[in-house]
């Protein structure tokens, strides 16, 4: 009697869904740890009230008209890496 194929084994690392990780706040430590964490084998949420990231020391520039609001607050999305793209399944 085969008793091995009755017993259901653990699934593997590689079966495994990846484990999940939420980052709150976009600020400099929220998009440190983005960084951080992108090489590995994970699902990264960051949530953050907006969707810029300010860099609050050039307020006064763009106030004397020396920079732009754009040069100052990018996007969020600008200062992470690509998620790699999945293929789209064949219909």
């Amino acid at each position: 009697m085969k008793l091995n194929r009755l017993i259901k084994q653990p699934p593997s690392l590689t079966d495994r869904a990846p484990h999940r990780v939420a980052i709150v706040g976009g600020g400099f430590a929220g998009l440190q740890a983005a960084r951080k964490l992108a090489p590995r084998a994970l699902e990264i949420t960051l949530v953050d009230r907006r969707n810029f990231h300010l860099f609050q020391p050039l307020v006064y520039q763009v106030a004397t008209g020396a920079l732009s609001p754009s040069e100052i607050s990018p996007p969020i999305s600008d200062h992470l890496p690509r998620p790699p793209q999945r293929p789209h399944p064949a219909r």
